[in-house]
């Protein structure tokens, strides 16, 4: 069985550095990763719109993998982290404010690498950081 956590925390501090190569290695060519924006399929497509995306809108992201639970070739694990909102996210200009980065993930690993994987981000906890929502 592969170390799912080591593999999950070397995924979180990729996306941390911005290094694209890494997260690439990580992630096995037939990838589906399932999000609120669809389907996304292999390393490039997830690089290409997941990470791209969040790195343009928060250069300075930082995450990591709280809670890792793994069973046989499934793990599940909590994203937590913060970024500055700098550039445009879903359509909304930047607001240079501070943000929590909040989410649950599972994945299944097939040769040491993530071949499905399911996300569920707090988009609602990022707009009311973003003041886009009022919350009391």
């Amino acid at each position: 069985m592969a170390d799912g956590e080591a593999i999950v925390n070397g995924l979180m501090a990729a996306i941390s550095n911005g290094d694209l190569d890494g997260i690439k290695e990580l992630l096995d060519p037939e990838l589906v990763s399932h999000g609120a924006l669809g389907d996304v399929h292999g390393p490039d497509g997830f690089v290409e719109v997941m990470i791209s995306n969040i790195r343009t809108a928060y250069p300075d992201v930082q995450v990591q993998a709280v809670g890792v639970i793994q069973d046989g070739d499934m793990i599940s694990w909590r994203i937590e982290g913060s970024a500055t909102h700098t550039g445009p996210f879903l359509g909304l200009a930047p607001t240079g404010k501070r943000i929590r980065i909040k989410g649950i993930h599972q994945a299944r690993i097939r040769n040491g690498r993530l071949v499905e994987h399911w996300q569920g981000p707090d988009i609602l906890a990022m707009l009311v950081d973003m003041g886009r929502v009022p919350f009391s």
